[in-house]
């Protein structure tokens, strides 16, 4: 009897056709994928920059998981400005990003390219200029707060505390309502999309968000 390839498998195949120094093993024992092996880094014109050694440790609800990434080639300093751990995990987005990309579900390739790809090709653009070719995340809760901002379009704290608290209430955010953000306009023209993508963080997420910045919004103002 031929046993059927699991969908991770059948994904990584198409992976490893993009990524050949890529292999994988399934270990038992913690009931997750390993990917192990070597990432070629090249810039936007095809220019050589250098190769890591990677793992990429991929949990057994694959699609819909967060990945993790361990660098072992030490390319990169162990430092918390790199956005990697003394051990080598690599910090390669915020945790809102990873929580909600895992809800709708990764898929292999797409992942490598899109997060690990581009992750690497940066830190290799740090070494080189001395900073980021993009922007990047703050630390802790001025990162946090960066999120909801940049990737919500909020104004600032004040407005992350009323959006987050109508979420946890179930008020004002259904899609004719007037969006919680003050616009004046219909939710569905204006924060609808963020609204169910910050749904998809999970109660316990949202809460905590929300309790840290509204202590840090009274404590500012108090100061």
């Amino acid at each position: 009897m031929i046993n059927k390839l699991s969908r991770f498998e059948k994904d990584f195949h198409i992976a490893q056709n993009r990524f050949p120094k890529l292999n994988y093993r399934w270990d038992k024992k913690n009931k997750q994928w390993v990917i192990a092996g070597q990432l070629d880094i090249c810039d936007t014109k095809g220019i050589y920059w250098d190769t890591f050694d990677i793992r990429i440790l991929v949990q057994q609800s694959y699609p819909f998981c967060v990945p993790i990434l361990i660098e072992r080639s030490k390319i990169i300093p162990r430092d918390i400005d790199w956005h990697i751990s003394q051990g080598g995990v690599c910090c390669y987005d915020i945790e809102h990003n990873l929580i909600a990309m895992s809800k709708r579900g990764i898929n292999l390739v797409d992942f490598i390219a899109t997060k690990i790809y581009p992750y690497f090709a940066n830190q290799l653009y740090k070494k080189a200029e001395k900073k980021y070719a993009g922007s990047e995340y703050a630390h802790y809760l001025s990162g946090v707060i960066q999120y909801y901002c940049e990737e919500h379009h909020l104004q600032n704290e004040q407005s992350i505390i009323k959006l987050l608290q109508c979420i946890l209430d179930k008020s004002g955010i259904t899609r004719n309502d007037k969006c919680p953000c003050g616009s004046g306009m219909k939710t569905k023209h204006c924060h609808q999309s963020s609204i169910d993508t910050i749904k998809s963080l999970g109660y316990t997420k949202i809460k905590a968000d929300l309790n840290e910045i509204a202590s840090f919004y009274t404590k500012k103002n108090n100061d």
